[in-house]
């Protein structure tokens, strides 16, 4: 089947106003790729917020599909699919899911963990029991608190997103750092993928999954005009933002994707941080 155009004119804007789709999307860099052009059809709304914001749109029916914490496929209120059309993931380090810590990482009582997150939150649970045997008691560090500075009170703190590069903590303050990617990496030998598409089940998404799968796979050809594009609105140096996006992430969900989501969500479930994982439901594109 042939991918759908991303370009539109004014006629398929006449066609489409009856039927706009709702998509809800992660507002930091590393979603660019995933959602660059489809935020300009005329047929689409997209809707942007933080990670950890995004499932209350989708379990309200707010939007049509989010690309959400994969943990979240876990934790709905409502059954979810995922829809097999890409992801945000990283197979190594991932660079903007980090632990900072004065104290070494493993001596740590009390992390405060940013509130933008989900999967990355359950992610350093894992991580800290299987690497440390530790269960540090863990308390929430909302976006909008300071975190750039030397001052902060906090000794041990999970900062995920754009945060980690504009506003990091200085490294001289706290020289203990854990890039949890790279942590799993190392743990298991797989990839982690941080967050998929997923809509409700019973939602008939039509033409959409095709609409992102086509978005991913022309914005993997044109990176460079992407960073030029969007690395200074997310205030990030240009050769970061590259290495970045062209680098350290990774945006298809194949078979070593599959397995390592339900590795996760088996360590998470031992762990007691999930019940027993339920066998998401994995949507069709077409």
């Amino acid at each position: 089947m042939n991918q759908p155009s991303l370009q539109t004119d004014s006629n398929s804007a006449n066609v489409h106003a009856a039927m706009t789709c709702r998509v809800g999307c992660v507002s930091f860099l590393n979603a660019v790729p995933l959602i660059d052009g489809v935020d300009d059809r005329p047929d689409v709304t997209v809707h942007y917020d933080v990670p950890s914001a995004l499932l209350a749109w989708l379990e309200e029916a707010k939007v049509d599909v989010a690309l959400c914490p994969v943990i979240d496929l876990q934790r709905s209120r409502v059954p979810l699919k995922a829809i097999p059309v890409g992801g945000i993931g990283c197979d190594g380090p991932t660079l903007t899911v980090r632990i900072f810590s004065r104290v070494p990482i493993h001596e740590a009582d009390e992390i405060a963990a940013d509130t933008d997150s989900h999967t990355s939150v359950v992610l350093m649970r894992v991580l800290l029991n299987e690497l440390y045997d530790r269960r540090p008691n863990i308390v929430p560090l909302h976006a909008s608190m300071k975190t750039s500075s030397g001052d902060d009170d906090r000794d041990t703190m999970l900062l995920i997103g754009d945060k980690v590069i504009t506003r990091a903590p200085d490294e001289a303050a706290y020289p203990y750092q854990l890039d949890l990617g790279e942590a799993w990496k190392q743990l298991t030998g797989l990839p982690f993928v941080f967050a998929v598409w997923m809509a409700r089940q019973e939602t008939d998404l039509g033409e959409l999954p095709a609409l992102l799968n086509a978005a991913r796979l022309r914005n993997m050809e044109r990176l460079p005009q992407l960073v030029q594009q969007h690395a200074p609105r997310h205030d990030w140096p240009l050769d970061v933002a590259s290495q970045y996006l062209g680098h350290w992430l990774r945006y298809g969900i194949g078979e070593r994707e599959r397995e390592a989501m339900h590795l996760f969500f088996d360590k998470a479930s031992q762990q007691g941080l999930i019940s027993d994982p339920i066998a998401p439901v994995i949507g069709h594109a077409t």
